[in-house]
């Protein structure tokens, strides 16, 4: 006799669940066309990808290598 009790609950917080779902798996199966937020591959021809890692990478080692030179003036 408790199922009895419940089924007006449910009817009431079904539609919301419902509409939340709906909302939730329409967002995740959006495409998205904004070339910001595509995924850049290493692999593609006209891809910068590369070059931006070489860059970052040349920068963190220079970065590194200022550091070293002034912690050794300072000592």
């Amino acid at each position: 006799m408790i199922a009895y009790s419940v089924v007006p609950y449910l009817l009431v917080a079904a539609p919301p669940i419902i509409l939340l779902l709906s909302v939730m798996l329409a967002g995740c199966t959006m495409t998205r066309t904004d070339p910001v937020h595509q995924t850049r591959l290493y692999s593609d021809p006209n891809s910068r990808a590369g070059d931006e890692l070489t860059k970052e990478l040349e920068q963190r080692e220079v970065r590194a290598e200022l550091r070293r030179i002034i912690d050794e003036a300072q000592q």
